[in-house]
């Protein structure tokens, strides 16, 4: 069991940690955190150990990891990559950031009033 292949990158408010683990068995060792993410499981398949309990992914998924929850993520097949997105924040809290308990309705609005796209 190793570490996976870890890299960061930040674009405006938004922070990924994309992992590589290279071998079925390697593992992100387990940590908290503050507040709700996406991750993005592109490649393979996971196993999230939890505080209370363990969850199975494959590829391609999305998985939402609750904040002040332990967790770490075990690959179950080699050459599995997973994406951590988080907003970037000063602190505990940032008014130009959607809350951490946004609603996907309420999602769904801001994204309908703040496009991510823009059409020419």
């Amino acid at each position: 069991m190793a570490e996976p292949i870890t890299y960061i990158d930040v674009a405006d408010n938004v922070a990924v940690r994309m992992m590589h683990f290279q071998a079925a068995g390697d593992t992100h060792n387990g940590h908290v955190h503050r507040f709700n993410h996406i991750s993005v499981l592109s490649r393979g398949s996971v196993r999230i150990e939890f505080n209370d309990g363990v969850q199975e992914h494959t590829a391609p998924c999305l998985i939402i990891v609750p904040k002040l929850v332990r967790h770490q993520f075990i690959a179950t097949q080699p050459d599995t990559v997973l994406c951590c997105v988080h907003a970037v924040r000063e602190g505990e809290a940032v008014e130009d950031v959607a809350s951490q308990d946004i609603t996907e309705e309420q999602a769904k609005e801001l994204l309908a009033r703040f496009p991510m796209l823009i059409e020419h």
